[in-house]
């Protein structure tokens, strides 16, 4: 059964057999683990699954789907653990990151990119889109470093070179008939370098890939963090009737799931919206009641971060390329 589910996770990827042999594990071998004609053992299973991008939590929960196993609706634990280089690598970058966005030290981060670049070998896929990431981060924070200055910054050249960078990932995206973890990550984590169209095109690949494995734990924090995100880019450019069309989904997603925390953050993107499509007023209450909840469960690392978004918002609302607010 092991062979038959990774033999169709290996076929939805479009990847044949050559395409994953290595060392570890030869055609041969692959061949009759496929086939059901040979056990496997964790080693190689585990380096087997990192060479077509899925975790052996994925693979476990396929497993268990397929036997019909019902997933835990009352356990939750965060944060959370998942095997792999991409997600380990990936976390790295997101921890530098968020100390740019703090510090403001856009040199720092670009010099930590790149060190963190030398680290990643790039002899598979995933970490080629890694290395990928390092880039359209540098350069974003080379902006950013020019904005802070005083610079006069060409903000269409900058897209239109993030747009080069991100397009292996977004042919990858395209080719997977099935995502998985992975491709949810590359699209949750890449989409701001992407055209703007064709983050609207994947994002209901992308949702409903993440409700198909609810029973990820990953899958399921993505879901949210998914439309958040590219709300966030489609009020960015402008993009209004989709950014309500997420914001109308999110709505329903959470009427009645006790979710307070997401709640309060679509609260957020609704006055944000409600901002740049011309109720002032009415945006900046709605912004600020969900910043005064955040302030009432004594979430300060949330209240600080959405009181200065909504700083940028009103700063920047009469200018698309004064500042854009991705989250």
């Amino acid at each position: 059964m092991e062979g038959e589910i990774f033999r169709q996770l290996r076929k939805d990827r479009r990847m044949s057999m050559g395409d994953v042999s290595d060392e570890v594990n030869s055609l041969s071998f692959i061949s009759k683990f496929e086939n059901g004609l040979s056990n496997i053992s964790f080693h190689r299973l585990e380096h087997l699954l990192e060479r077509i991008n899925v975790t052996l939590e994925e693979f476990l929960y396929l497993r268990a789907k397929n036997d019909n196993v019902g997933i835990y609706d009352y356990l939750s634990d965060r944060p959370f653990f998942m095997t792999g280089k991409f997600t380990f690598y990936l976390n790295q970058i997101f921890k530098y990151n968020d100390e740019v966005n703090q510090s403001r030290n856009f040199a720092e981060g670009i010099n930590q990119l790149n060190e963190l670049k030398k680290m990643i070998q790039g002899e598979t896929q995933s970490e080629e889109f890694l290395k990928i990431l390092c880039q359209l981060l540098s350069l974003s924070y080379q902006l950013n470093d020019e904005r802070d200055q005083g610079i006069e910054v060409n903000v269409d050249a900058l897209f239109a070179k993030l747009q080069t960078l991100s397009a292996p990932v977004v042919n990858h995206l395209y080719s997977v008939d099935n995502w998985g973890v992975f491709e949810v990550l590359l699209f949750r984590f890449f989409q701001f370098s992407f055209p703007v169209s064709t983050v609207h095109q994947l994002l209901r690949t992308a949702v409903s890939r993440t409700q198909k494995e609810a029973g990820v734990q990953l899958m399921q924090r993505m879901k949210f963090e998914l439309l958040f995100g590219t709300c966030a880019t489609f009020i960015n450019f402008r993009k209004l009737p989709w950014a309500r069309e997420v914001l109308e989904e999110t709505e329903s997603l959470l009427h009645d799931q006790g979710d307070l925390l997401n709640s309060t953050k679509l609260l957020f993107y609704q006055g944000w919206l409600r901002i740049v499509s011309g109720s002032i007023t009415a945006g900046k209450r709605s912004c600020e009641q969900a910043i005064s909840i955040f302030r009432i469960l004594k979430q300060p690392a949330l209240q600080i971060m959405y009181e200065n978004m909504l700083q940028a918002i009103l700063t920047n609302r009469e200018n698309l390329n004064d500042g854009f607010i991705f989250s």
